[in-house]
């Protein structure tokens, strides 16, 4: 016997392959039922059936009065508790952006096998939204804006798995290491400009489909990271011991 499948159910599915595929990003809301149902053509009801087996999956987070959230258990289950390790273990940071190198490499690789013309104005964009945040010196932009570039690279594989492996991994590090960088590259005019040439680099190797030379620029960006945080390092550690030694001596 075929078993007929409900419209509500159908609309699950639908909704529940956007989120895995990062239309509608973890921790963001989704539209509300009211353009859910005209986007969809059914009912407000089918609509709200949908969203209640999504979030029975735990896909969704229903906030009372609030609408409907994206649950973040994909990145979740992988993240667990890095972020806190990282804290206290600052070697594992090199194993992180070791195994960072590998993916970023691979991710534009595919990328420019894969991206459409829209890959690449959304990748733009967010080089677009680093340039802007630079002007404007805020930290705090440019380093969503880097976390959202490298993600669009991601995207534009198209393979829901590297988009989720990328989307936890950048998770794990954007309060690390990217607030880290982005500290540096706001007081240091020639970071600011060396990571500007390399992110445009990346993004002329996918448009023009160099799927090795894309690996080679994306891999050597994550090289550039790791020696400006360990130069950033030094310098802060430098600074901390002359504060120390200026101190001694007003006693």
């Amino acid at each position: 016997m075929i078993k007929t499948q409900k419209l509500f159910e159908q609309i699950a599915l639908v909704l529940e392959e956007r989120i895995v595929r990062g239309v509608y990003a973890a921790k963001s809301k989704l539209p509300p039922e009211r353009q859910l149902a005209e986007e969809f053509g059914v009912s407000r009801p089918s609509i709200r059936d949908a969203l209640r087996v999504l979030t029975t999956r735990e896909m969704l987070e229903a906030r009372q009065g609030d609408g409907y959230y994206v649950s973040d258990q994909l990145q979740r289950a992988f993240v667990g508790g890095w972020q806190d390790l990282l804290q206290h273990h600052e070697y594992l940071e090199s194993d992180v952006l070791d195994f960072r190198r590998s993916l970023e490499g691979m991710l534009a690789a595919v990328a420019a096998e894969r991206r459409t013309d829209t890959d690449l104005e959304r990748i733009e964009y967010w080089l677009q939204q680093i340039d802007a945040a630079v002007e404007h010196k805020s930290v705090k932009l440019q380093s969503q804006a880097d976390v959202n570039f490298h993600q669009a690279i991601a995207e534009a594989s198209h393979n829901v798995l590297f988009i989720q492996l990328s989307a936890s991994l950048l998770r794990i590090l954007h309060q690390h290491t990217q607030q880290n960088l982005a500290n540096m590259f706001s007081v240091d005019d020639d970071a600011k400009l060396s990571l500007r040439v390399q992110h445009w680099a990346i993004l002329e190797a996918i448009r023009a489909k160099d799927s090795v030379l894309a690996r080679q620029l994306a891999s050597g960006h994550i090289d550039y990271v790791e020696q400006s945080l360990a130069h950033y390092r030094q310098l802060h550690q430098r600074e901390q011991q002359a504060q120390q030694l200026a101190h001694k001596d007003m006693l």
